[in-house]
This record gives C-alpha cells, sequence and structure tokens, in this order.
C-alpha cells in the first residue's frame, strides 16, 4: 500500500531523519524534489550519507535530475521537483516496475493513439525528450510550457517520446501519443 509521509522543507537533517523513519516502514520510498545540485537539494547528500547513489541523472527532458540509490537494502527513487518533471519520470519508469512488483496483475501498458504534430518540435540530441500534447482528432497539438509550468498538465492529454537521436519532429509528422489514464 502506497503511503503519503509528509512534506520536508529543504533541511539536511530534516530530510536525513525524514527519510530514515519512513525507511523503517516502507520498502520502497519515493521522494519528489532536492534531486538536482542546487543548495537546497539534499537527496543525493543524504544517499551518499545513508547509502548508496546508483544514478544520477539520466538523459531524458524533463526529469534529468531524478536519482535511485539505495538505503538498508530499501530502494530510494528521487523524483525531480518541478511537476511536470515528476509527472513524466513516474509515469516512463516508475510506475511500470512498481506496479509490477505490487503484485498488480494490471497491464500498465500507456494507451496509444497516432496522429499529425500541427507544429514542429525541436530536441537536444543525446536526449530522450518527452513532450507534452494536446490531442483533437488526428491533430497533436504540442504544448510549449516549462516543466515547472503546472498548468500544462491539466491541458496535456498525454505525450509524445522524442528519441535522443531526433532533433525535430516536423509539422506533419505522424506521432504516437502516449495517452494519461
Amino acid at each position: 500500500d502506497a503511503k503519503f509521509l509528509g512534506v520536508v522543507r529543504d533541511n539536511y537533517e530534516q530530510v536525513k531523519e525524514k527519510i530514515q523513519d519512513s525507511l523503517k516502514d516502507v520498502d520502497i520510498l519515493l521522494c519528489s524534489g532536492g534531486t538536482s545540485a542546487g543548495l537546497g537539494d539534499v537527496i543525493k547528500h543524504v544517499l551518499d550519507e545513508l547509502g548508496e547513489v546508483h544514478i544520477h541523472g539520466i538523459s531524458v527532458q524533463p526529469g534529468k535530475p531524478t536519482i535511485v540509490g539505495v538505503i538498508d537494502e530499501k530502494l530510494v527513487i528521487g523524483l525531480p521537483g518541478n511537476p511536470v518533471s515528476a509527472l513524466m519520470i513516474f509515469n516512463a519508469f516508475v510506475a511500470p516496475p512498481l506496479t509490477s512488483l505490487s503484485g498488480i496483475k494490471k497491464d500498465f501498458e500507456k494507451k496509444v493513439v497516432k496522429g499529425v504534430m500541427t507544429r514542429r518540435i525541436h530536441s537536444p540530441v543525446g536526449r530522450m525528450q518527452y513532450q507534452l500534447v494536446k490531442v483533437d482528432g488526428d491533430d497533436i497539438h504540442p504544448i510549449f510550457k516549462d516543466s515547472g509550468a503546472i498548468f500544462s498538465l491539466s491541458t496535456a492529454d498525454g505525450y509524445v517520446k522524442v528519441e535522443k537521436s531526433v532533433e525535430l519532429l516536423d509539422e506533419g509528422e505522424e506521432v504516437e501519443v502516449y495517452l494519461f489514464n
């Protein structure tokens, strides 16, 4: 069962204490925020002290500052603090294995629809990009907002994956959209 364990300020000692207390009651700990490299981003430092960091930073946009580590043989996953980044990383990388590990027999495969891009999307080569989109029949409209813009989530129907070797998806190009459930 999932448990909400509260909110902690970006304070090293408070985060460390909360993680230690939380790991007594859970098998996997999922944190949101504090995963980047800023002064208030302390999750990596806590993981370094209490356990081991296995992944810090992945080649995706949005969601690069994702972190994965282990403390006392328990998995700790840190999602980025930006809402869009957190949702994209959770949907793409966290929910499918959690669903499987929990014994839920639900098929977590995303519902996919095809459509045509109404505008060009530029993507950074070398990084997988998850682009929020709005679906209108066969028309796929990219939503160009910052990963911290929570409003963009309310208008998005799903996302388009832009492979890391692709520099752009052109207007008129057929794409697959992974719909939010």
